[in-house]
């Protein structure tokens, strides 16, 4: 029997039907069997697994993998390519079933043989586009998107397109699980160009038009993703019927419609379109000729301008309304009877009608310029020093929401020179939050539960996650939010997104009191509090490196907090505490 024959002759039954599939290879094992032909019988044990693990039948894919180890073992194969490919489509299917620690060393066993191959083989490259995903299911996914990466250099090299689409889904996939959408769309949509011009029935387009469809979710273009959810479950339901797949693209594209469904428009946007309705023709039929002068926008206080509003946000302080910002001599000409008018707008709009709190004066309206930011920031920063103080939180209000028109120009300058801080200061504060790290979680959360003082271990945990929180955001050049808004902010965030999970796992992990019993002095990974503060400080150093900003790999953060600030230029800054900031 012709293995290419054979192979041919199935793509054309898959194209058919999985059942007619499934029969032709039960019919060709039992004669490969008869005849002892065993070159013939490994590839069909081998299409047999992909088929299980494509239609979850997990006790049929185990035992087909069983018989597959036998014969590589009775014939000596375990050391050759031909047991390589076994390995490596075993391990692919118990990845597929969630048996990890099965998968691991059948992974390992394959890239050791696969280390003959030349550097250009194709099996190299899929041999890491599945490890890669292996490593995506453990969450280590600075090691999935390395290997995802070699895989798609081998390709490359090779000219052959239909894998290298198959790669650009798979690194695309990475890139979204932690958060970076521009990426993942920058290769998920060169992974289906190519699909489209190559190999449109491959299973592997539909997993592509399902990834790109849950990056349009992300940026809540909700149409544009259910559009190419429902081309992905039809072509996944033609070529393969209602599978694992199916089902799994089905249940996300039922989630993404429910949310579209019950979906409140933003307060930015009822805002913008507020003004749009109102406030301009305000503007210009009563006080034209001071347009000029004026900026309008909606920021400041409140979760809407941060964009994290919600439906318990519209009980306050919620609605349609705007900021008019005017300078000085113009506020004091007009910046009365300008309130008036805008007071005379309607205080319901799109449904809402706006509920001013106590806390709550003043977030719209009509302000003065300087008055308007002194309400944050005392007084505009002009040197390093001065920066190092601010408040973090009262910047990002100084800069956060939109402004709508500015005709003058300030405002827009002003918060253009507040959008971040200075590096030196940035590089300051991630040596403070790194060395308060270091204290309260890899120290003191051990000394307190030594001590079985629950009570301060768990206000040393709460240090460590807010000072994690801060350091995130740094890396990330961002702002980090008032501290409700903090954790669910990550979802703006791309460096160290991925630890996102372990900070909750903090939050959330019962007291561990239990594990720290007497005479416990390493790290006591047994708390699972310990395993997860250690991990989320691995993946700092690793970023930390990755940045330049440190060369040592040690896992106790304060070590690092000399090296990094070596990187500080302004000797004055350079100057002060390790904890100063």
């Amino acid at each position: 029997m012709d293995i290419n024959i054979i192979q041919n002759q199935l793509d054309q039954l898959y194209k058919e039907s999985l059942d007619n599939a499934y029969a032709y290879m039960m019919d060709i094992a039992i004669k490969a069997m008869n005849e002892n032909d065993d070159e013939v019988l490994l590839f069909i044990l081998n299409e047999l697994i992909g088929y299980y693990r494509v239609t979850t039948k997990i006790d049929e894919g185990i035992k087909i993998a069983n018989q597959l180890i036998n014969i590589i073992y009775a014939k000596n194969l375990e050391n050759s390519l031909a047991g390589a490919t076994s390995y490596l489509n075993i391990a692919t299917m118990y990845r597929a079933f969630d048996q990890l620690d099965e998968a691991l060393p059948l992974y390992q066993k394959t890239e050791e043989i696969y280390q003959m191959l030349p550097n250009d083989d194709l099996r190299l490259s899929a041999f890491y586009n599945n490890y890669s995903l292996f490593y995506m299911e453990l969450k280590e996914y600075k090691k999935a998107i390395d290997l995802g990466k070699k895989a798609l250099n081998i390709v490359k090299s090779t000219n052959n397109k239909a894998e290298e689409a198959v790669s650009c889904t798979n690194l695309a996939q990475m890139y979204l699980a932690i958060n970076q959408i521009k990426k993942a769309r920058q290769f998920v949509e060169k992974g289906i160009e190519l699909f489209q011009k190559y190999t449109k029935n491959d299973s592997h387009y539909f997993s592509a038009l399902a990834t790109l469809s849950q990056c349009y979710y992300l940026e809540e273009d909700f149409d544009k993703a259910i559009q190419l959810y429902d081309e992905a479950l039809a072509g996944v339901e033609r070529v393969y019927g209602k599978s694992k797949d199916y089902y799994t693209i089905l249940n996300n594209r039922d989630k993404i419609l429910k949310l579209k469904n019950n979906r409140h428009p933003k307060g930015l946007e009822i805002c913008k379109k507020y003004y749009e309705t109102y406030g301009k023709k305000m503007i210009d039929e009563k006080f034209e000729d001071y347009k000029q002068y004026m900026a309008i926008g909606m920021f400041g206080f409140g979760s809407d301008c941060l964009g994290y509003d919600d439906d318990i946000s519209q009980d306050h302080d919620f609605g349609g309304g705007f900021c008019i910002l005017l300078p000085h001599d113009i506020y004091i000409k007009i910046g009365e009877q300008l309130q008036k008018e805008y007071d005379l707008l309607p205080d319901e709009f799109m449904g809402v009608k706006r509920i001013t709190s106590n806390h709550g004066q003043g977030r719209v309206g009509v302000f003065e310029i300087n008055h308007f930011f002194k309400q944050f920031i005392q007084r505009f920063p002009k040197t390093l020093s001065d920066w190092l103080y601010l408040d973090e939180n009262a910047l990002l209000n100084c800069t956060n929401g939109v402004i709508f028109d500015d005709y003058y120009g300030i405002v827009t300058n002003i918060r253009k020179d507040l959008q971040y801080f200075p590096e030196d200061i940035r590089i300051k504060k991630i040596v403070r939050a790194i060395a308060k790290m270091a204290q309260s979680g890899q120290y003191n959360y051990a000394r307190c539960m030594k001590r079985h003082d629950s009570v301060a271990a768990s206000l040393a945990l709460n240090e460590f996650i807010d000072q994690t929180l801060s350091l995130i955001y740094l890396l990330n050049k961002k702002y980090k939010p008032y501290y409700k808004w903090s954790f669910y902010g990550l979802k703006d965030c791309t460096i160290l997104y991925d630890i996102k999970e372990n900070i909750e796992q903090l939050a959330l992990l019962s007291c561990q009191s239990e594990k720290w019993h007497e005479g416990v002095d390493a790290i006591n990974f047994k708390d699972e509090k310990v395993r997860n503060i250690e991990y989320i400080c691995k993946r700092v150093v690793e970023e930390l490196n990755n940045e330049g900003f440190s060369s040592l790999e040690d896992d106790f953060l304060d070590n690092h907090t000399y090296e990094v600030m070596s990187h500080i230029k302004d000797d004055v800054i350079k100057s002060k505490h390790i904890m100063e900031g």
